[in-house]
């Protein structure tokens, strides 16, 4: 079960540019390529959630996130209440009852004595035991708990173990994110578009079942295929300009376009900063800013190559950027 802020969705077919710029160069950003060696056990389940998500921030282009203490103590703690209260509370917690340290994650994430200038957080739980890389599977193949790859976040704190809930032996993984007031967040350089699942990506899971991510990003699906995510880094950009989509789309090799959902944030505090060129765009508030998420409305095929195309306007430049993932066999 996956739990996150959310939202509703609706789209329609995109629209193909007919002469693709190129996608101008970006400018260094600061993102971080080593950390410190972790202190959680060999063979734990921190330990293997801590590596998987680093490789696949690594592989997109986020930068290494590095141990806190402070935030193992946050994440701990929320997991002792879970364990001790049930899964009908996965983010929040009720004041009174055993194991409480917060209603919301910054709430616990101050009580640990981390001083947060941003936070955030991340919980799966599954049945079955010792499943730790579902959990990270799991966040990278949603819509909202995807922003664990973008985020630009310097520290993380993990505790992730099994349990044994009324509904039977489960696993269950809690993650804390977090800068703090004396940090400089990571950014990847102005100008980049970062993207999961990555270029040449294999194995990538065919279908999402987001009726498990809650509340659920498209609620008229019960089920749909891997949502496509992009983030768009924008230093320097002017908010009152929009980020302005003429195509994102997926096909399959020796296909055409999949019929898909694009789910952005078109405004918020910053202003109009998605717009659409063509495509259909659902405006989501739960999503990041600066940021889309292609959902299919039904699951991919298995054990297939799929091209993804992205044309768009950021900040007044032209970007036309295409990889491709291949699906795991059935």
């Amino acid at each position: 079960m996956l739990a996150a802020c959310g939202g509703g969705g609706s789209g329609g077919s995109p629209v193909v540019a007919t002469t693709p710029p190129a996608i101008p160069p970006p400018l260094e950003g600061n993102i971080v390529t080593s950390v410190p060696t972790p202190t959680y056990a060999a063979g734990s389940g921190n330990l293997s959630i801590f590596n998987a998500i680093n490789a696949l921030r690594g592989k997109i282009g986020s930068g290494l996130l590095a141990q806190s203490l402070l935030l193992d103590k946050s994440a701990g703690a929320h997991w002792s209440y879970i364990n001790q209260n049930g899964v009908s509370e996965l983010h929040g917690e009720t004041a009174g009852k055993p194991g409480y340290t917060g209603v919301r994650a910054s709430d616990r994430i101050a009580a640990a004595g981390y001083t947060a200038s941003v936070s955030g957080e991340a919980i799966y739980s599954t049945v079955g035991t010792d499943k730790y890389m579902t959990c990270v599977a799991e966040w990278a193949n949603s819509v909202y708990h995807a922003a664990l790859l973008f985020a630009s976040t310097i520290d993380i704190g993990i505790a992730a173990n099994n349990f044994n809930p009324a509904e039977g032996a489960s696993t269950l993984c809690v993650v804390d994110v977090a800068t703090s007031t004396s940090q400089t967040a990571q950014l990847p350089g102005a100008g980049s578009i970062r993207a999961y699942p990555y270029a040449n990506q294999v194995d990538v899971p065919f279908v999402f079942f987001n009726r498990t991510e809650t509340p659920t990003p498209v609620p008229d699906l019960v089920e749909a295929g891997t949502p496509v995510t992009v983030s768009f880094e924008t230093r320097g950009m002017a908010v009152t300009v929009p980020i302005a989509i003429s195509q994102f789309s997926l096909t399959p090799a020796g296909g055409t376009a999949v019929d898909a959902r694009i789910l952005v944030n078109k405004g918020g505090q910053l202003g109009p900063v998605i717009s659409t060129n063509g495509p259909a765009l659902t405006d989501d508030g739960n999503m990041q800013g600066f940021t889309a998420t292609l959902v299919p409305v039904q699951r991919l095929k298995p054990s297939t190559a799929y091209s993804v195309a992205l044309i768009a306007m950021v900040d007044g430049k032209a970007v036309n950027k295409s990889w491709t993932f291949t699906t795991a066999a059935q």
